[in-house]
């Protein structure tokens, strides 16, 4: 019989090709040779290892096979095995989640140390809950008002505090479809506002956001609840493509808009020397991490209705 290791060869290179006879060959010889499953689990290990040599956390792993692949492939992650039914749909399963891994290109590591939560954060996170289940658009607006301020004053007390070996870290936020552009610019609006700078890699279905950690939990409460709240704003009877793009899209520079007029008025003055500092600090971070880093041109407006009525949720968003 075949070598197991030559036979998972063939299947990712008939995977990466599209040989679809060669495919099913490989793979049906590696379904039923028992001595295979070793083998295959060492080369999905081996294939974490490079990943995580290039950048990638478990966690990002997960999210990439989830949305690119299915959740059963990143459940492979967490528990890899061939498992007892349909040995040939398991094998399938783990050559093309061997394809998936050895695609994935260098991306920039990442370090954020776990911290203990906050008091802040929980007062934020019920602003925001109850923001996203408010009827009133009024109601909703003073409540994300409520929690940018908050979230601000918080970050603001970091800073005054801050060591001299302090510096900025990151995190991947998934940016998912449809309309992903205009959902990158809603991230990017609330990563500015919150002193935090975002990279949207849109093939890989993810923005990095850098900053420092207080910042950067404002930027994931904000911009999950936000999402919310403009899914919830958004008509949904017969609204066409453009509309919709539209409507997000304005709803995220509106709400930038906003936010950075709540900073602004949070803001003490006597800090303002520590926070360009920091500012600086994550510019070069984002330097570091992206040397070659360019910027793209958004997309035109293609529907006046939908941005008009995108600028008007933003103006009803509870900003907590």
């Amino acid at each position: 019989m075949t070598d197991p290791q030559q036979l998972i060869t063939a299947a990712m290179d008939a995977q990466l090709s599209g040989d679809l006879r060669a495919w099913d060959s490989a793979t049906a010889l590696l379904s039923a040779d028992p001595a295979a499953e070793g083998p295959l689990l060492a080369a999905l290990a081996t294939a974490r290892a490079n990943a995580a040599a290039r950048g990638w956390t478990e966690q990002d792993l997960s999210r990439h096979l989830t949305r690119f692949r299915s959740p059963a492939h990143a459940a492979l992650l967490a528990a890899p095995s061939l498992g007892s039914r349909d040995r040939l749909e398991a094998v399938e399963r783990v050559v093309e989640t061997l394809c998936a891994l050895a695609r994935l290109p260098r991306i920039a590591a990442l370090s954020r140390t776990e911290r203990p939560d906050h008091p802040a954060l929980g007062r934020i996170r019920a602003l925001l809950a109850k923001a996203e289940s408010t009827a009133f658009p009024a109601e909703a607006e003073a409540l994300v008002a409520r929690a940018q301020a908050l979230m601000t004053r918080h970050s603001l007390d970091r800073a005054a505090l801050a060591e001299p070996s302090d510096a900025p870290t990151g995190a991947r936020l998934a940016v998912d479809g449809p309309y992903e552009e205009a959902k990158a610019t809603l991230l990017h609006v609330i990563a500015e506002a919150n002193r935090c700078r975002s990279v949207w890699q849109s093939e890989l279905g993810f923005s990095t956001v850098l900053g420092y950690p207080a910042d950067l939990d404002a930027v994931e409460l904000l911009y999950t609840s936000l999402l919310v709240q403009a899914d919830a704003a958004m008509p949904k009877n017969g609204s066409r493509r453009a509309f919709r793009e539209s409507f997000l899209t304005s709803f995220a520079h509106h709400i930038g808009e906003r936010l950075l007029r709540v900073v602004e008025a949070e803001t003490d003055a006597s800090l303002l020397p520590v926070l360009s500092r920091r500012d600086e600090a994550v510019g070069k971070a984002l330097d570091s991490l992206f040397p070659e880093l360019t910027s793209v041109r958004a997309r035109r407006v293609r529907d006046v209705a939908g941005w008009e009525q995108g600028r008007r949720a933003a103006h009803e968003a509870d900003l907590g």
